[in-house]
């Protein structure tokens, strides 16, 4: 059975951390597969992880709206830099993406991490070890 969902999704062409928020209308039987159709319309930030905002399942009259929306919509309309410069009001549309941003490294904390693991690693060896008791045969 088919469903409506309303997909909002990254949509890029507008500097590199920049993006521009579309919500989209899909018919699909998931809300998993609406956000995988989506993340392959054009504009959408494809490589990116959290191009996908959310998905929600809605009703006809939302996805006509939506849909219609979107048939009127000037970004998405534009095929070139130079028509998009033309539209108005889409700097307001504009959201700061935080995708490519390094993040702080807490030195302390990634210490602490690795010491963890190591300690970890070791235990599970050594019990591996015993587990197997190996013997060396000389006798050749």
């Amino acid at each position: 059975m088919k469903n409506y969902y309303e997909v909002i999704a990254k949509c890029g062409h507008v500097g590199k951390r920049n993006y521009v928020p579309i919500k989209f209308a899909v018919k699909t039987e998931s809300g998993k597969e609406a956000a995988a159709i989506v993340r392959q319309y054009p504009r959408v930030k494809h490589h990116h992880k959290d191009a996908i905002l959310s998905v929600k399942k809605i009703d006809y009259g939302r996805y006509s709206e939506i849909r219609e929306a979107n048939k009127n919509d000037p970004y998405l309309k534009c095929h070139s830099r130079h028509e998009q410069e033309l539209i108005e009001g889409l700097k307001f549309r504009l959201e700061t993406d935080l995708h490519g941003e390094k993040q702080a490294i807490d030195e302390k904390a990634r210490r602490n991490r690795v010491v963890f693991k190591m300690k970890k690693l070791k235990s599970v060896a050594k019990s591996l070890m015993k587990e197997y008791n190996y013997y060396y045969d000389y006798s050749c």
